[in-house]
């Protein structure tokens, strides 16, 4: 027989203590799939950068960018609430992503997980970015230093 069950918890109270205001600390921006050799390379950009990271999930793509929020306060509280934003009023804290399981399908965190996903999948039009990533490892744990070029034929 099952015990009594557990009262629902309320937003402060996940948002405070389950998760720590996790969602206070990123942005997630979507983006669509990726196709084309540029798409693959900006992608490869936003992964040179720390505190960046890629997923996709049953809705598409998403990149996300660690930034807190100037809002959140002392005890991950919000310190404008009620006058917060409506996307955050909108927020339904017991679907947090941080209280449950993930539902990525993956989360690309460098440039280096970026090639294996080309190489896995055998993407034609990312072939060149794997290709580029691996050279460009290469010579970083080589040490081996690349020569700068100048920008629209300006000199160095």
């Amino acid at each position: 027989m099952a015990g009594p069950k557990a009262p629902a918890r309320d937003q402060f109270t996940i948002c405070t203590q389950d998760c720590g205001a996790r969602c206070c600390r990123y942005i997630t921006i979507e983006f669509p799939t990726p196709r084309s050799k540029d798409d693959w390379d900006r992608v490869r950009w936003w992964l040179a950068h720390e505190g960046v990271v890629v997923s996709k999930d049953e809705d598409g793509w998403n990149v996300h960018v660690s930034t807190r929020c100037s809002n959140l306060g002392p005890r991950n509280a919000c310190t404008i609430y009620p006058h917060h934003m409506d996307t955050c009023k909108e927020y339904d804290a017991t679907l947090c992503e941080y209280t449950g399981p993930l539902d990525q399908e993956f989360e690309l965190t460098c440039e280096l997980d970026l090639a294996r996903y080309l190489e896995r999948r055998k993407l034609k039009r990312g072939r060149d970015i794997a290709r580029a990533i691996r050279r460009a490892e290469r010579a970083r744990t080589q040490g081996v230093a690349l020569p700068l070029v100048p920008l629209q034929g300006l000199p160095l």
